[in-house]
């Protein structure tokens, strides 16, 4: 049986959240490739501008850039107001955007890990319910949710980091089962180690990561894997380190994480995965 194009199989564009660098740019890419119209969100104007006119240009789709720190309260709601007024119906929605900070919790900056919690958890159930209503109506869409392979596991040295992506991970599950008869397609996508600024801004070094994908990987396992299973971990050796990690004795599973993460062996920072 042939596969729809994904235009007419989510009935709109994809919007996708970080998107001016990483696996945001490349789901970016491969969905202009597919022939998708596209709303690109980031922080940074220049690059998105950039990226938007090379999509047009080379693949002949619409592709919006709208700037947005999607760490504000009411981001969401202004963001669904202006994909509103430039006439955009968003079938596809790409909740990439977040940011990590690695080292440990009591020497942490609060405002810093709480603004982590607001772009890596908040934001995504926002937009989610900014554009999901939209997409019930039409009987058809999509919802990605990225999560980590550390949503896995008691993650220590980077504790906030690891919880707000198991916190994505559940959510996108949940949903899953939720819309699964409504014709929206969900799915939690877990990368492992997968080299792009996120590493390079916040000194992560590819220590201890049992494998190496890279972000076109990543978004090519995962637009295989939406609407066929809940959840996808891109590359074998992660998702065998994420089978051992819920197998595994939780006290020993916290502490082998510790061991591999201590702030002696990665340096602290944020990492723009929220572009």
């Amino acid at each position: 049986m042939t596969e729809r194009p994904f235009a007419q199989r989510f009935g709109g564009a994809a919007l996708v959240t970080g998107a001016s660098a990483g696996i945001g740019e490349r789901f970016a890419r491969a969905l202009a490739a597919r022939g998708m119209d596209l709303v690109i969100v980031a922080r940074r104007a220049e690059r998105l501008e950039t990226l938007a006119a090379e999509l047009r240009t080379t693949h002949g789709v619409r592709a919006e850039a709208i700037a947005e720190d999607l760490v504000h309260a009411d981001a969401a709601s202004r963001l669904h107001a202006e994909v509103a007024r430039r006439g955009v119906d968003v079938g596809l929605l790409v909740n990439n955007a977040g940011f990590g900070r690695f080292g440990p919790f009591a020497d942490d900056d609060p405002e810093q890990a709480v603004r982590m919690v607001e772009l890596n958890c908040r934001a995504p159930v926002a937009l989610t319910y900014a554009f999901l209503p939209a997409m019930r109506a039409r009987g058809r869409g999509g919802l990605i949710f990225v999560a980590s392979t550390a949503a896995y596991q008691p993650t220590p040295w980077f504790a906030v980091y690891g919880a707000t992506k198991a916190f994505d991970l559940m959510l996108a599950e949940a949903l899953w089962v939720e819309l699964r008869d409504t014709g929206i397609e969900v799915l939690a996508l877990s990368p492992g180690f997968t080299p792009t600024e996120f590493q390079e801004v916040a000194g992560v070094r590819e220590m201890g990561a049992p494998a190496v994908t890279s972000a076109e990987e990543v978004v090519e396992t995962a637009l295989g894997a939406l609407g066929r299973k809940p959840s996808v971990i891109p590359g074998f050796l992660n998702k065998a380190a994420a089978v051992g990690a819920k197998l595994g004795p939780r006290a020993t599973v916290a502490r082998t994480a510790g061991r591999v993460n201590h702030p002696g062996r990665r340096a602290r920072g944020r990492g723009p995965a929220d572009g």
